[in-house]
């Protein structure tokens, strides 16, 4: 299979979304430590409407819609960010929209999505099970189903990341982005190599969901056996043959990491930049911090964090318990 999008679709795919999400900044290297590269930047897309990057596939797609589409609604199956995307475009727009989440989904994941009123169905043990019965219920009742990552419009919307980032830090000579289902890591990579092709790309993924590092190295989709990552917005059994197809062609480097790092990571970027993350959004500074890669021989490194909407309750939880130890002297 051969398949590219040009560089066109990926600036007209920009244009059309840009009244609709944000232009995330980019933080320097914090001052306090020496611990990583000293010009890496951070690209905090965890800030972008709904706290991931998910909003611009989403967009892209739905307003490229018919009519007649946008008044059956949207369906699709998540693991979490893309369906509280879809949720948010789809009240933003007007348009109706049914989520289904895996039956493992916190409570946490199921409240971001159904306050923006999309109809929530939890099923299956994982995003695949959740993925083939929203697929049926497309068919069934003649709805647009929308894919996290296996779809053109999907992939030209998260490609424009690449864009923005080029744009924003033009002297950039290589990015780490986090890789789930592939939509993300394929789409800005293909835009960002067109564009730029000395830019060196590399892809990080869990230890316990290495479905693209599979893919890849096997040369076709591979549907991993089980998983094991605490970072479920990374973890689907596998990736798609578009996904596959251009991290193979644009992708230059696929590094693992466990979660013991992406939890300390996580910490650490609430230490250096006050940013609350989920595990995937610290993949790629647990790629760094653990070793995983080496980036010495570049000079304006970029880590992409690509989502944010951890699960704050432990946190307040925490405080609550520390007042009322207080009050009660």
């Amino acid at each position: 299979m051969n398949f590219s999008l040009s560089l066109e679709t990926y600036r007209a795919a920009q244009e059309r979304i840009r009244p609709y999400v944000r232009q995330t900044p980019i933080a320097p290297a914090p001052p306090l430590t020496d611990e990583l590269h000293p010009g890496l930047r951070i690209k905090l897309e965890n800030l972008q409407v709904t706290g991931s990057f998910k909003p611009r596939g989403v967009f892209n797609t739905l307003l490229q819609l018919s009519d007649e589409q946008r008044a059956r609604g949207v369906i699709t199956a998540s693991g979490g960010n893309h369906g509280v995307a879809v949720a948010y475009a789809a009240w933003r727009l007007g348009l109706p929209a049914i989520v289904y989440l895996p039956a493992s989904a916190t409570e946490d994941r199921v409240a971001r999505v159904s306050r923006w009123g999309a109809r929530v169905i939890q099923h299956g043990a994982a995003w695949d099970d959740a993925h083939e019965a929203a697929s049926q219920h497309a068919v069934r009742e003649g709805i647009y189903y929308i894919h996290p990552f296996d779809a053109e419009l999907t992939l030209a919307g998260q490609g424009t990341l690449g864009l923005e980032l080029l744009d924003d830090a033009p002297d950039v000579d290589c990015v780490l982005i986090a890789i789930g289902g592939g939509g993300l890591i394929a789409g800005m990579a293909n835009a960002i190599k067109q564009a730029k092709p000395a830019v060196r790309i590399i892809g990080v993924e869990p230890v316990g969901a290495a479905s693209m590092q599979a893919a890849v190295d096997a040369g076709r989709v591979v549907v991993l056996p089980e998983l094991r990552t605490i970072a479920d917005t990374l973890a689907p059994r596998a990736v798609s043959e578009r996904t596959r197809v251009l991290t193979a062609a644009y992708v230059d480097e696929i590094v693992l990491v466990n979660d013991d790092a992406m939890i300390d990571s996580m910490r650490w970027l609430w230490t250096h930049y006050n940013q609350l993350v989920e595990p995937s959004g610290a993949a790629v500074i647990a790629a760094l911090r653990a070793g995983a890669v080496n980036i010495d021989a570049h000079q304006h490194p970029v880590a992409l964090i690509c989502g944010g909407n951890a699960d704050a309750a432990s946190i307040w939880t925490t405080y609550q318990e520390r007042a009322e130890a207080k009050a009660r002297g």
